[in-house]
């Protein structure tokens, strides 16, 4: 455990310790302001359904999908690109371990980058309505969200060197555009994994003669979002987890043929 712990370690400082971090963190503070923005000059309603119906897109379909992709898919690909990931390869450490501990750096890694603009936008949309109920929704769905890019971009990473131009062609074209218009394939849509959780969160935070009301507001809200996924938190759990398994496996069977000779 000690050199996973180590892998960890090491890859966090080199993935938020570089000058892109800042970008990523300003990027990921967008969204809190656009809040603020809105909120002081809109009713608590008006603001609250602005947030579910538009914002929260952009907190979990655009910020933390792009900073989980650029800091997944370095998690590897630059140890691949330097020509350094051999000399990790050939010590005595297995290859799911080294494929774990970097798969657990970089989701660290983006969920402190990206959930710092989270907990900031929740801190600005508890300022504006009065309630700080959905904070816990929103960083969860933001770990969520941030694992699932994590897990798909850390193998692309690894496989090529032009990984972030895929994965964002694919949060162009299928996350923004297919899976929205098809609902059929929208729980495929890992960003929309994260807004199944918040849902699943926040109507279920609430209970009372008034709690089913306040589920069908939350749903209501959340409908084109969700674009016929169901809301619940630990389907969404399962669904990653098995993401990042598969991406953990597949990753570590290449390693194996490719390591010694990147």
């Amino acid at each position: 455990m000690r050199r996973f712990f180590a892998i960890v370690k090491v890859t966090l400082l080199q993935l938020i310790g570089r000058r892109r971090s800042i970008g990523l963190l300003v990027l990921s503070a967008v969204p809190a302001v656009i809040l603020l923005l809105v909120g002081l000059n809109s009713t608590d309603r008006e603001t609250e359904e602005f947030f579910r119906t538009g914002l929260l897109f952009i907190v979990l379909g655009v910020t933390v999908p792009i900073i989980s992709i650029i800091l997944g898919a370095g998690s590897l690909g630059d140890e691949r690109s330097a020509k350094t990931l051999s000399y990790l390869a050939l010590r005595p450490i297995r290859r799911e371990v080294i494929v774990a501990a970097k798969l657990v750096a970089a989701w660290l890694a983006s969920f402190a980058v990206a959930g710092a603009g989270a907990l900031l936008t929740a801190i600005v949309l508890g300022y504006t309505v009065g309630s700080w109920d959905e904070m816990l929704a929103i960083l969860v769905a933001t770990a969520i969200t941030a694992l699932g890019f994590v897990a798909a971009t850390q193998l692309l990473g690894y496989i090529t060197d032009r990984a972030v131009l895929i994965a964002l062609a694919y949060l162009l074209i299928w996350e923004g555009v297919v899976t929205g218009a098809a609902s059929q394939v929208a729980s495929t849509s890992i960003w929309r994994m994260g807004v199944s959780a918040y849902a699943g969160i926040v109507a279920g935070d609430h209970w009372g003669s008034d709690a089913f009301g306040l589920e069908t507001q939350v749903v209501a809200d959340l409908e084109d979002l969700l674009s016929g996924v169901l809301p619940g938190v630990w389907g969404a759990v399962l669904k990653v987890l098995g993401l990042a398994a598969v991406s953990v496996a597949v990753t570590a069977y290449l390693m194996r043929e490719r390591d010694l000779v990147a």
